[in-house]
């Protein structure tokens, strides 16, 4: 199931972390820990 939207890249140590809105989270019953695809469009 493909589903769209806006996130937030930031720096934590050497890492990339890529941040999705709480609200979000809540809607699809994401977990920590779960897997996900993620297709990264340039803006």
């Amino acid at each position: 199931m493909m589903r769209e939207v806006d996130a937030k890249l930031w720096k934590s140590g050497n890492s990339y972390v890529v941040t999705i809105p709480k609200k979000i989270v809540k809607k699809w019953k994401l977990k920590e820990g779960k897997e996900l695809e993620i297709i990264i469009k340039k803006r």
